[in-house]
């Protein structure tokens, strides 16, 4: 999965507030989506405010568990709250928002962060690197539910578990490997976008 290490270091250098992105070509996208024009963005922006106090909590919540867990045991302690705890965390703060939420990436840790449909075409683009992503995405998803994509940064904490392999302490690759024998997210350096945070915003979640 995607390693949320890095999230405490981010939860305090992210801006979540970026810009939005331009349209993904529509093939291999849900038909269904488009990505917001500029009259369209005014329009989502209670749904984007939404999404990004999600992620706020979801950041701070991750953080709080992983602070604990590397006082506690190191980074071996965190690789094993990514895999019992993460996802878990990430249900309940969807439930009290009443927002669908979670990570993905172009190289995943955790399959059961493969990116949703509408988010595809931009973690695609983002594999290729092309660089209008980093900024994240507003998609409308119709009937009224927003789509809202926001970027995952690397910075030096995230090298321990997600750079490059040769450079991971063997112990920790180890649990490492025994938690996600998948697993594809290495190879990153400081600076790389890693992933996305995602959300899928109801009107429920924005019209009061």
């Amino acid at each position: 999965m995607l390693r949320a290490l890095a999230i405490l270091a981010l939860s305090a250098t992210l801006p979540l507030g970026c810009k939005h992105d331009t349209p993904p070509p529509t093939s291999g996208a849900n038909k269904s989506s488009t990505a917001t024009t500029k009259p369209a963005a005014a329009a989502a922006a209670p749904a984007v405010a939404a999404a990004e106090r999600a992620f706020g909590v979801l950041k701070k919540a991750l953080g709080k568990r992983l602070k604990e867990a590397l006082a506690q045991g190191g980074p071996a302690a965190a690789v094993r709250v990514c895999r019992d705890v993460a996802q878990k965390v990430t249900a309940q703060v969807a439930a009290a928002q009443g927002i669908a939420i979670g990570r993905t990436s172009h190289k995943l840790r955790n399959a059961a962060n493969k990116p949703r449909a509408w988010a595809a075409p931009y973690v695609a683009r983002a594999a290729a690197g092309d660089k209008t992503v980093r900024a994240g995405a507003v998609v409308q998803l119709g009937g009224g539910r927003v789509g809202v994509l926001r970027p995952i940064g690397t910075v030096g904490v995230c090298l321990k578990c997600h750079g490059d392999a040769k450079t991971i302490a063997p112990a920790l690759q180890k649990e490492i490997s025994a938690a996600y024998p998948q697993d594809h997210a290495v190879g990153f350096a400081a600076g790389d976008l890693r992933g996305f945070f995602w959300a899928e915003v109801p009107p429920s979640a924005y019209k009061k």
